[in-house]
């Protein structure tokens, strides 16, 4: 079963000219080159064997290679390879020493290798990018230790076999949600599942003037998630259908073809009972993954669970992440400097990113004399009291953007002027700082940013700071 990995050049390289000198072999069901997602994209489309999908990839890119690159060495291997021409042959053809035409022989490879690559990177993002434009994707994310929970995943999903219920456990700030969105943009790669969807279940409501308020209704009943699906999925039902016959519509359409839904965030009781029986429903060809907190036993769901990052992990998020920022100090520091952090903090991604953004107005020994205060706490504990400290050092212009976040999620930039009242200007400088802290996280395109809050930053913000009459 494909699954797509990163391009690896050299291994391209050594691919492509394995699939050169196959060009006029019996037709077979294998490639060199059944890595790359251009090869089984050409395989939807249109039905042929392996080796003639393989030789159309070379054409394509030997056509363009002749056309913009160099077509002297796109006809070498036109000679070479495609008309078998012994290479004393062509070197004589092409005047040149046969030790030359091998030297040449080699830069054709590799060009045609990287044109290969530049089309396999175009067409890959072109996916990528209508899937984040269709679902509205969280941006995604520099990921540190999970290339095992990556793969029990994808393998879980992409199984045709039971489970059809895939769940990601995990304590809040983990990253359940992160590789939830790795690991659909590598599944969406496959051409596995017909159509990708993504719901997001909210398992408190924000009351202007009251607060966070709990709420005894499921967060996405089964109603609202129909209607989400059915509208992802492009299945257009009149307004006057009944809940039954969206109910057969929607079960339709996931029986016929497999489909994959992720349910982010799907958290409570309420929820679980409200919702698990009717995607074991739905389930089957199609696929469910869902992130949480914890999930409860139930008999066909397979629980993949998030522990925290290893202290070598911990460093390697630190310090790449202070690279981003161009914290140099931080990037150089020693590894029993970053000890200290991982010692109070542990392997928690939120929480050392959210340190990460104290560092840039306090000192090491600072910010780690604060946390010596923390240590020993429960994680939600410990989480309450890093979003203080981050708290305490805010503008007053960031303070009133991420208190009005929670009612402008993944707004756009006119959207949170409007909803916080603030000037561009005064706008401007409180993304900066928020940004800059880890509180807040920017996704969309170029022409337009959305910008939105981690649900633990919102949690805070909506028990914590919601109940002070005034800022402290």
């Amino acid at each position: 079963m494909f699954q797509p990995t990163d391009i690896s050049l050299p291994h391209l390289r050594a691919g492509v000219h394995e699939a050169l000198k196959l060009w006029s072999k019996p037709n077979d069901d294998t490639s060199p080159l059944s890595h790359l997602y251009l090869f089984h994209q050409a395989g939807q489309t249109r039905s042929a064997n392996a080796r003639r999908l393989t030789n159309d990839l070379l054409l394509q890119a030997l056509t363009t290679m002749e056309d913009r690159y160099d077509a002297f060495l796109a006809d070498l291997l036109r000679r070479r390879f495609l008309e078998n021409t012994p290479v004393a042959a062509v070197a004589n053809e092409k005047n040149i020493a046969e030790a030359t035409a091998h030297k040449k022989q080699r830069q054709a490879i590799e060009q045609l290798a990287d044109i290969l690559a530049g089309q396999e990177r175009l067409a890959r993002q072109a996916v990528i990018t209508a899937l984040e434009q269709r679902l509205n994707l969280p941006a995604p994310t520099d990921l540190f230790g999970v290339n095992a929970y990556l793969k029990r995943v994808g393998d879980a999903l992409l199984s045709p076999e039971p489970a059809w219920l895939v769940a990601i456990e995990g304590l809040g700030g983990i990253g359940k949600t992160a590789l939830a969105n790795a690991v659909i943009r590598r599944v969406a790669l496959t051409h596995h599942f017909q159509q990708i969807a993504w719901v997001s279940a909210k398992q408190q409501e924000f009351w202007p003037g009251l607060g966070l308020q709990l709420t005894v209704q499921p967060a996405l009943d089964s109603e609202t998630l129909i209607d989400n699906l059915l509208a992802q999925l492009g299945e257009d039902s009149p307004e006057m259908v009944s809940p039954q016959q969206k109910m057969a519509l929607l079960t339709e359409r996931l029986k016929a073809q497999p489909h994959l839904v992720v349910v982010d965030n799907l958290e409570t009781i309420v929820d679980f009972e409200s919702l698990l029986p009717l995607l074991a429903r739905l389930a089957n060809p199609s696929k469910f993954l869902l992130t949480s907190r914890v999930m409860p036993p139930q008999a066909g769901l397979a629980s993949i669970r998030l522990t925290e990052l290893s202290r070598a992990d911990s460093f390697d998020l630190l310090r790449h992440e202070a690279g981003l920022r161009h914290m140099t100090s931080l990037a150089e520091a020693s590894d029993e400097q970053l000890d200290r952090i991982h010692q109070v903090v542990g392997g928690h991604p939120l929480a050392l990113k959210l340190v990460i953004g104290q560092l840039h107005s306090l000192s090491l020994s600072q910010v780690l004399d604060s946390l010596r205060q923390a240590q020993g706490k429960k994680v939600d504990d410990l989480y309450t009291f890093i979003y203080w400290q981050a708290w305490s050092v805010l503008a007053e212009s960031s303070r009133q953007l991420l208190l009005v976040m929670p009612l402008v999620q993944n707004g756009t930039i006119d959207q949170l002027a409007t909803t916080a009242q603030l000037t561009m200007g005064d706008l401007h400088d409180a993304l900066a700082q928020l940004i800059t802290l880890s509180l807040l996280e920017v996704s969309g395109t170029i022409d337009q940013r959305r910008y939105r809050i981690h649900r633990l930053t919102e949690t805070f913000l909506l028990n914590e700071v919601v109940k002070w009459p005034k800022t402290p």
